[in-house]
């Protein structure tokens, strides 16, 4: 009997001891499902390694811009002559074998992020016309359209360039190639044409300049680069932004008081009949006075003051005398080197959010058509939402970030250059035959800056100056 009960003790424990092992192996594996699941959730778990953000897609678009303070455009091709290669056909005259491998004013678009499928980007202009663009894209009237580019990390170039070539360095960036159906390359480029008045006015100062701006928009980080008589150097002037003309202060353009759409008349009534004889009675006074006045008999009538032709013109020279003067400082007392003259706007092309490659792209454009050495010349930032009324960007997907810059390099607004052409127009008559030529080319160059002086030129008692003028002036027109 009592080996009977000590078996039945023995049997429960075992079942206890084997149901709490049980319970202990249930709670530990449930504890470490939680723990995996906090692991696969990233919380809770000090070890646990963190999901890395997706790569972002950005895209870079800089414009460079050549104008003339006389001009009406934006890159006028009568401005400069094409660098670009022959495969790029630019409806530009092509610059000479000397002159070719010299940077020229350009729109730069690049890609920098995760590899993506079939993107389209669209540049419209409403104004303007397009001279070059690569690759080759779809032109539609006013906008020109690159339709489901590919971008990749590594793909062959379609028209590798020389090393010497001053665009070689963008083919080695560090961009995404863009690749449509069968040309490829890393990056997009395109010379436009736009209609564009520059409204800037600049006279000097004690410490630099005053500038005016009449335009509605502001100009920002504008840097003024003046030659010294020291060669190759210049003396800076900047300031972060030039206001423009705020649009309250314009007047409204006059209404007509006429109405919209005139209320058909009657040709057989009465008003309409005596507004007819009325009609042909001034005619008849008016043939019988020029008769008299041919004759003698009566004095010719003052002409009538000079009335702007065109509206915009009467209202811009109302908003020129509201333009605010703001003073542009030198940086500097001393005179800089070109390269450190290209390192102030290094910085600024930083902070707008450039890379490398697009900055780079950039100071070759300036080093080249900026730092002048017989006159000062003015770079400045478009407002962005001015870039984007005259040419306006469109990609599609939507990238994460796009970033434009629009730089104008603005020449012929030093008021020292009028001094300039007064004396190249008198060494038109040199003795020296050299010298004359030197001259006429020199204001050939200038073409609309010097056009108003050249005008008064063919009224010049020294015949040589005449015929030199009107030659330069047959060219400018």
């Amino acid at each position: 009997m009592k080996q009977s009960i000590q078996s039945k003790k023995q049997i429960q424990n075992t079942s206890d001891l084997s149901d709490g092992r049980k319970r202990v192996s249930a709670r530990a594996g449930a504890l470490i499902g939680v723990i995996g699941l906090l692991c696969a959730c990233g919380t809770g778990w000090a070890g646990a390694p963190k999901t890395s953000a997706s790569p972002k897609l950005i895209v870079r678009d800089v414009s460079v811009f050549l104008v003339s303070a006389h001009g009406k455009k934006l890159n006028d091709a009568a401005l400069f002559r094409s660098t670009t290669p022959g495969y790029m056909q630019s409806r530009r005259l092509s610059a000479d074998a000397s002159e070719s491998d010299k940077p020229a004013p350009l729109g730069l678009i690049t890609f920098a992020g995760p590899a993506t499928k079939d993107i389209d980007v669209l540049l419209e202009f409403p104004a303007g016309r397009f001279l070059t663009h690569w690759p080759t894209a779809r032109i539609q009237s006013k906008r020109i359209y690159w339709r489901s580019q590919n971008l990749l990390k590594e793909s062959p170039l379609s028209m590798p360039l020389s090393d010497s070539h001053w665009l070689s360095p963008l083919q080695k960036a560090d961009r995404l190639f863009v690749k449509g159906i069968d040309k490829c390359d890393r990056f997009i480029l395109y010379d436009v044409e736009l209609n564009h008045s520059p409204r800037l006015t600049m006279t000097h100062a004690e410490n630099g300049f005053q500038v005016q701006n009449a335009d509605t928009y502001p100009l920002k980080d504008l840097t003024v680069m003046q030659p010294v008589e020291q060669k190759d150097r210049w003396k800076v002037a900047a300031i972060d932004q030039v206001p423009g003309t705020k649009k309250e202060d314009q007047q409204p353009e006059a209404k007509s008081d006429q109405p919209a759409k005139a209320k058909p008349v009657d040709p057989l009534s009465e008003e309409s009949l005596n507004k007819k004889k009325k009609e042909a009675q001034a005619k008849a006074l008016e043939a019988v006075g020029k008769q008299l006045q041919a004759i003698g008999a009566l004095p010719k009538l003052a002409d009538a003051a000079a009335k702007p032709a065109d509206k915009k013109e009467a209202q811009a020279a109302k908003t020129d005398k509201k333009a605010t003067a703001v003073l542009v400082p030198y940086i500097e007392s001393a005179a800089l080197t070109q390269a450190e003259v290209l390192d102030v706007w290094r910085k600024q092309l930083i902070d707008l959010g450039l890379g490398t490659p697009e900055v780079e792209h950039v100071l070759r454009i300036l080093g080249e058509h900026a730092l002048r050495s017989d006159q000062a010349t003015i770079v400045y930032c478009l407002d962005e939402s001015y870039l984007d009324k005259i040419l306006p960007l469109e990609i599609t997907p939507f990238p994460d970030v796009v970033r434009r810059t629009g730089i104008v390099i603005l020449l012929d607004a030093d008021p020292a250059l009028l001094k300039r052409i007064d004396a190249l127009i008198a060494q038109l008559g040199n003795q020296s035959w050299a010298k004359r030529e030197a001259a006429q080319k020199t204001l050939e160059e200038y073409g609309k800056a010097a056009q108003t002086q050249l005008q008064k030129a063919t009224r010049n008692k020294d015949l040589e100056i005449v015929f030199r003028a009107e030659q330069i002036l047959s060219k400018i027109k």
